[in-house]
Formats: structure tokens, C-alpha cells, sequence
């Protein structure tokens, strides 16, 4: 059954190709420069504090996280190579084909792409222990290693959705067996050559849900109801703890208007729909809904700014009807294709 690669062959970082690996000792030189990567990544956010608590890269994030999962729409073969690029380590990945390793399946890859984004946060939780141990290195971070870990995290987090995703999307197969009975299997999507929760999918199957249930849905209901429990419910003594996130909730909602700081958990929503239809829809729906989706939040800025400056309304605004021009484009250039 299609799925995986032949033999002799592995699958490919940084696309879902598979290719020929005549190195088996090139995995180790890929994990020292990832490792080295990670810690220049964060040392980078931290020096140049680039951080969502600067408020510009929150359009920049929602751009290039939408540009990547329609990358197979908006993209042409060679084209913008450089943009193609950066918009992917944006988005934490390769973005580059390569060979990690001899015999590299499709449970192999999914492994990988959730350990990157907890590779650095284990490197940032560090930092900050360390800060608060050292006084030399808090003088040092200054104030910056809160922010760089709550950019990581919503950097992070389409990434992590994204595989989740992929690892629990399955498909039903039916098998008509030769004594005239019929019985229905389930098959991972991704490589239909595994059953679906079973055997070492089982694994990597629970890790996926312990994402969800400990991360992504905790994560997103924070971001986006955090104002009304800010406001509302912080002076219950069941929330009394909540004083203890806030150097976390004004990274993301200090560039905000007080009337808006609901809009950083709202992006994040918005990236949702569109991770799913990217999953689970043609490309003319898909291309169809991101039109509707960046319209409207192209239009949630024309009738007001949500940031405090107004350099940071008109950059996000610019990336916003950047995406409706694109995908007015992908689709109108899908649909003459078809007459």
C-alpha cells in the first residue's frame, strides 16, 4: 500500500520526499547543528528582543504560519527561494531537503517535529531558572527571557497542532476477504502501512493526545479568555495564583489596546479552521476559506487599530491584505485553469 518509501530509500526532512542516504553517520552532524541552532535561536530572540511583546511580530507569525500551510497553493517551483526559506525556520522548519537518517519513516519524521519546538523550551525554562539563581545572568537577559519564551511557544504552536493533526488523522479501510466477509481497518493517514493506534503508533498516538489535552487546548483557551479572567475573576481566591502569569499575558497583550488584548488568542483561533482545511479539504476550499478568513481580519483593521502604536496596526494590516491578495489570486488562477 502507497505510504512509504521503497527500499533503499528514506523519507526526507523538510519535504515528503524520499531519497537515497549514503551516509549513515551524517544523522550525528545533523543533531550537533540542530542542537546549535536552537541555542543561536533563542540567543537571537533574546539579544535582538525579538518577541511578541514588541507587537510586530504578531502578523509577521500569522503570515508566514498560513503562507507555510499553503505553501503547495501559493507557491511555485522555485520561485523566491529565499522567501521560501525564511518563512520556513519562521516556522520551525528545515526547509531544505535532507537525509537525517537511513531508513527515516513517516513515525520517525513526526517524532522530530515535536522535538524541536520542546528543544527550546527546554533551553529558554533553563535560561530562566538560571536567571533567577544568578544575578550576573538576569543582568545579562535583562527582562527579555519571559517574552522569548512565550514567542517560542506561540511559534511553537501551529507547528505542535499541526502534527497532532497529522497523528491522528486516519482513514477507514474496508477489506473484502476471500471467504466473502467484510470487515473495516483502520490505517494511519499518513502511512497507511500502520494501524492506526496500534503497535508503535500507539505511542506516538498517546504522545499526540497529551499535546492536546496538556498544551494545545490549555494554551489557546489562555490566550483567548485570559481578559475576562484577568477582569472578572482574578479576585476569587481560586485564581488567586494568576498574578504569577502575568509577565507571561503582557507579552502578549501589552503592544494591545486594553479593549483588545483578546487579539493575540483570537490569531491563534483563526489559525485553526485553516490548519484543518489544509488537512482535510481540496485546494479550491481551502483556497476559498483563507480568502474569506484573511477578508475578514483585513477589515477588523480598517474600522480600528487594536495595538497601542500605530506602526504595529499598519504592519500587521500590510501581511493581513497581503494574504487576501494572494489567496484571491491562487484562487482566481484555480478556477481558469479549470475552464
Amino acid at each position: 500500500m502507497c505510504g512509504s518509501c521503497r527500499d533503499g530509500y528514506s523519507l526526507l526532512m523538510g519535504s515528503n520526499k524520499c531519497g537515497q542516504c549514503h551516509n549513515n553517520y551524517m544523522m550525528i552532524a545533523w543533531i550537533a547543528l540542530f542542537a546549535v541552532m536552537g541555542v543561536l535561536l533563542v540567543v537571537l530572540l533574546i539579544a535582538l528582543n525579538l518577541t511578541a511583546s514588541v507587537g510586530t511580530l504578531n502578523g509577521l507569525l500569522f503570515y508566514a504560519n498560513i503562507v507555510k500551510l499553503y505553501e503547495p497553493v501559493f507557491s511555485r517551483k522555485g520561485a523566491l527561494p529565499v522567501l521560501s526559506q525564511v518563512i520556513s525556520w519562521i516556522n520551525l522548519d528545515f526547509g531544505f531537503e535532507i537525509c537525517f537518517y537511513n531508513g527515516m519513516d513517516s513515525y520517525a519524521k513526526q517524532w522530530l517535529q515535536f522535538a524541536f519546538p520542546l528543544y527550546l523550551w527546554i533551553i529558554i525554562i533553563i535560561i530562566i531558572q538560571l536567571c533567577r539563581r544568578y544575578g550576573k545572568i538576569s543582568r545579562l537577559m535583562g527582562s527579555h527571557a519571559v517574552p522569548v519564551l512565550s514567542t517560542l511557544t506561540f511559534i511553537s504552536y501551529t507547528k505542535l497542532v499541526r502534527t497532532v493533526v497529522i497523528v491522528l488523522h486516519k482513514r477507514e479501510v474496508t477489506l473484502h476477504c476471500t471467504n466473502e466477509s467484510i470487515r473495516s481497518v483502520s490505517l494511519w493517514y499518513e502511512d497507511p502501512n500502520v494501524e492506526y493506534a496500534k503497535g508503535k503508533h500507539a505511542g506516538l498516538f498517546g504522545f499526540a493526545l497529551l499535546v492536546s489535552v496538556f498544551f494545545v487546548v490549555p494554551y489557546t483557551l489562555f490566550l483567548l479568555c485570559h481578559p475576562v479572567l484577568e477582569k472578572y475573576l482574578s479576585h476569587f481566591k481560586l485564581f488567586k495564583s494568576w498574578s504569577r502569569f502575568k509577565p507571561i499575558i503582557d507579552a502578549y497583550s501589552g503592544p494591545m489596546k486594553d479593549e483588545y488584548r483578546f487579539w493575540p488568542g483570537l490569531l491563534l483561533v483563526a489559525r485553526i479552521p485553516v490548519l484543518l482545511t489544509v488537512t482535510f479539504l481540496k485546494n479550491e476550499s481551502r483556497v476559498l476559506l483563507l480568502a474569506v478568513a484573511a477578508i475578514i481580519l483585513s477589515l477588523s483593521f480598517i474600522f480600528g487599530g487594536v495595538y497601542r502604536k500605530k506602526l504595529n496596526n499598519v504592519v500587521e494590516f500590510w501581511f493581513l491584505l497581503n494574504l487576501c491578495i494572494m489567496a484571491s489570486l491562487s484562487l482566481a488562477f484555480t478556477d481558469e485553469s479549470k475552464v
